[in-house]
Order: structure tokens, then C-alpha cells, then sequence
């Protein structure tokens, strides 16, 4: 578990990060150090061939090695500490020497012969001669371009070797120990970097289904957990909500299918223990069926709420509002004829939206049934659809009860009644405006209400209508 924890990742990828570059750095400085060693030594080696070469040594290229040494040191100016002189005649054999020369033996190399015989410098490293490499240089001495003498002057490289010995050993020390530190700074680091992740995973742990109203801490909502704790803070709220609405639909449901079960089996009780004549039973038959009526209806309304919450399709086509609302009100001039209403119709030019014509006759039937429903005999209602920039408005006015203000909030809930008696009455079941509600945001729009208590209500459905051209 530890070895998968993002924390280690971060850490391990931190320090293969560092080892890579340390690694090319640390060889990219080797590498440049030791070609100028390299240079510095080829540029002492060239020195001193040249000195050698020069016409001023010439009667000295055949002088015993003491004399030959002391002539060196003179002309030079300095010691000639850990250079081996050597000067050979045309055919490669021993001219002069120094005096090291004798501890140290440096056979001329066939390639070397070949460059100098055609008048070229050639530098060479020599290995298994000491304990050290050797670096040589071969210098010719050309006289009227053909080859009169060679020069071979030869130095260990024990300097430049050691050099890159202690190089190497302060990169085999402090690689590593560059390494721990890093990383031991890259697990603090990702500790610190990761410990919001934490919060929030205790924070989580602790969130259940009877709990869902606990939320993380965000501390700042700017950084990629900030704004990691706000989405899941943002799918916290919506799944409270919908357990909420989940709970308290299957309250509103157990409650208003608990009372027509109950009235059936207590009439069910009932007539099995007193009914005696057929008409008794007629009558408790009667009874039984509006209660089973009235189930069906409420189940009916929640399937229908559930399929269009659950983004059931809408079959859209465009639609004349003025023509659909012009049928429904003449409809419901039907409803109730012993109240002669007075219901009143304005919207004559053409009002064309996109919509589910079913649907939107479900809505407006429900608003115009309700308001017939609640208006007093002798009454009025109108109805007015028109255009308001580019939405589509039906407005339908009662002069009925109208709505207490503690309930306007209420209204479009499913299951909620402002008048419970009466409305148990009526045979309503709770859920008219909550689906009014569904159907008409299914469209792209909006309802709105504005009620007084005796003053009667305004219903307004804004929906987008289509423009033409």
C-alpha cells in the first residue's frame, strides 16, 4: 500500500528526476574537465617539442643525456619535472635522450612514424608503459621538405588522472547524498502538498446516508483540490437533494395511498359485517371505486412526472398557442355550467412555439381546471396569450380565493394542498402544479404565479416561442 501511494510515486519520480540530471550534468563536467587536462597537457608537450625543434638546440640533439637535460632546463626556463625527451634521426634511431628516458622507455608507434614522415604532429596516449597512461607528442624536423630528425617528448598523466580520481569520488559522494536530501525534501514536500487530499479522504469517510448534509473543507478554491473538494462538495448537495426528495416522496406517497387503503378496508369491514341489501352493497361499491379512482390517478400522475423527470423524449412540433388555448377554453366552458362562469379569451394573432402539443395541453388543462375549480360561481377568469420579447406568454387569470402568502412557496411541491379538506373533496390528489411545473421546464420555460388572498390568482406560463424569418 505504501509503495502505491501517490506520495511515494511523487517522491520516486522527484528523485529519478534529480539522478537523471546529476548523472548527464555530473558527466557533461567530467567529460569538459578532462579535455582540458587533456589540452593543458598537449599544449606543455607542444612547448617543449618546439623548444627542442628550434635551430638554436641543434648542436645539442646529440649530446649525452646530463648535458642534454641541463640545455633544456636553461633554454626552457623551468625543470623539465615528468617530461621524457627523446630525439631520434630519420630512421628512428636514438639521437639524444633525457635523463628519465632511461626509467622510462617509449617505443615510437608505427602510426606516429607514418604522420611524422609526412610531416604531420601526432599525439598519442600510451597505456601499460607505467603505472599511468603516458601522453606523447611527435614532432618532426623537417629539413628542404624531407624528414631530418623526430622529436618525442612524453609526461605521465598521473595529474590530470588523480585530478579526475577526486572529481569522481566528490560525484560518487555527493550524488547520493544529493539524492537522500532531494528526496527527503520531495516526501515532505508531497506531504504537505498532498495533505488536503487527506482531509478530504477523512472528511469522506465520515459522510453516509444519514449524514449527507456534511460537506469537505475547502480551503482554497483557486488550486486543482480546491476545486476538487467543490465538485464533489456541488455532487454531495445534489445527492442530498435527491435522497431528500426520494424520502420525502415516499412519505407523500405512503401517506396519501394510506388513506384511501384505509377508507377501503375499513367500508370493506364494514359492509362485510352490516351491509345486508343489494342496494347497501351498490353503495359501498360506489365508494370503493372513486377511493380506487383516485389511487390510480396519483399513480398515474407520479409515472408520468417520473418519465419526463427521467428525460423521456418530447415529441416537438411547431404549435399555435392561441389555437390550443382557444380550444381549451372552450372546453372548459363545459366543465361547470351550473356556476356560469364568465371566461374570457384574448389572443387572435398567430403565437408559434416549438412543444409537445399532449404536454402543454396537459398544463394548461390542469391551470384552467383549477381555476374553474376555484372560482366562485358568477366569477370570471381570462385567459391571454401574447408575446413578450422572445418568449411565448399565457397568463391565465381567476378571481377565485386566491393563495395565502405562506403558501405561494409551496404550490408547485408534489403532494402540497393550500385547501386539504376541499381538495380531498374534489377528488384532487396534489400533484397538478408540481407536473404543470415538470412539463413546462421540459420546454425551455418558466412558471410564475402572483396571488392575494381574496383577490384571486395570475397563473403565466413563459415559454420560447419560434420566430419567423
Amino acid at each position: 500500500m505504501f509503495f502505491r501511494s501517490i506520495r511515494f510515486s511523487l517522491t520516486l519520480w522527484y528523485a529519478v528526476t534529480l539522478a537523471v540530471i546529476l548523472v548527464l550534468f555530473s558527466s557533461f563536467i567530467y567529460l569538459v574537465l578532462s579535455n582540458q587536462l587533456n589540452k593543458e597537457i598537449d599544449r606543455e608537450l607542444l612547448t617543449v617539442a618546439e623548444a627542442v625543434a628550434s635551430p638554436t638546440l641543434e648542436p645539442f640533439r646529440h649530446a649525452a643525456p646530463s648535458v642534454f637535460d641541463q640545455v633544456l632546463e636553461d633554454f626552457i626556463g623551468t625543470r623539465l619535472t615528468g617530461k621524457h625527451v627523446q630525439v631520434l634521426d630519420g630512421s628512428g634511431a636514438v639521437a639524444a635522450s633525457s635523463k628519465s628516458m632511461e626509467e622510462l622507455r617509449i617505443p615510437l608507434g608505427k602510426t606516429a612514424l607514418r604522420r611524422v614522415q609526412a610531416g604531420k604532429v601526432s599525439y598519442e596516449t600510451r597505456v601499460n608503459l607505467d603505472v599511468y597512461p603516458v601522453r606523447t607528442i611527435v614532432y618532426p624536423i623537417m629539413t628542404d621538405g624531407r624528414l631530418d630528425q623526430i622529436v618525442l617528448v612524453g609526461t605521465s598523466m598521473r595529474g590530470p588522472a588523480e585530478t579526475l580520481e577526486k572529481v569522481q569520488l566528490v560525484f560518487a559522494v555527493s550524488i547520493p547524498l544529493a539524492l537522500i536530501l532531494w528526496s527527503l525534501g520531495g516526501w515532505f514536500l508531497a506531504g504537505r502538498a498532498l495533505k488536503p487530499v487527506d482531509l478530504i479522504t477523512r472528511s469522506a469517510r465520515k459522510i453516509t446516508a444519514e449524514n449527507l448534509g456534511l460537506r469537505l473543507e475547502v480551503v482554497n478554491p483557486q488550486d486543482e483540490i480546491g476545486r476538487l473538494a467543490t465538485t464533489f462538495n456541488d455532487t454531495l448537495e445534489r445527492l442530498e437533494n435527491a435522497f431528500n426528495r426520494i424520502r420525502q416522496f415516499t412519505g407523500d406517497v405512503s401517506h396519501e395511498l394510506r388513506t384511501p387503503l384505509t377508507i377501503l378496508r375499513g367500508e370493506a369491514e364494514v359492509g362485510l359485517k352490516w351491509a345486508k341489501e343489494p342496494e347497501e352493497f351498490r353503495e359501498l361499491l360506489r365508494s370503493n371505486l372513486e377511493e380506487i379512482n383516485r389511487m390510480s390517478k396519483i399513480i398515474e400522475t407520479l409515472l408520468e412526472l417520473s418519465r419526463v423527470e427521467g428525460g423521456v423524449k418530447l415529441e416537438l412540433a411547431d404549435l399555435d398557442l392561441s389555437d390550443l388555448l382557444a380550444e381549451l377554453v372552450q372546453q372548459s366552458r363545459l366543465i361547470a355550467p351550473d356556476k356560469n362562469l364568465r371566461i374570457a379569451f384574448e389572443g387572435q394573432e398567430p403565437v408559434t412555439i416549438l412543444g409537445d402539443w399532449l404536454r402543454l395541453r396537459q398544463v394548461f388543462m390542469n391551470l384552467l381546471d383549477n381555476a374553474v375549480k376555484y372560482t366562485p360561481a358568477e366569477g370570471e377568469i381570462s385567459v391571454v396569450v401574447d408575446t413578450t420579447g422572445d418568449s411565448a406568454r399565457v397568463a391565465i387569470i381567476d378571481s377565485g380565493p386566491g393563495i395565502p402568502p405562506e403558501d405561494l412557496p409551496h404550490i408547485f411541491e408534489r403532494f402540497y394542498r393550500v385547501d386539504k379538506a376541499r381538495n380531498r373533496a374534489d377528488g384532487g390528489c396534489g400533484l397538478g402544479l408540481s407536473l404543470v411545473k415538470t412539463f413546462v421546464e421540459a420546454h425551455g420555460g418558466r412558471i410564475e404565479v402572483v396571488s392575494e388572498a381574496g383577490k384571486g390568482s395570475i397563473f403565466t406560463v413563459l415559454l420560447p416561442r419560434v420566430v419567423a424569418g
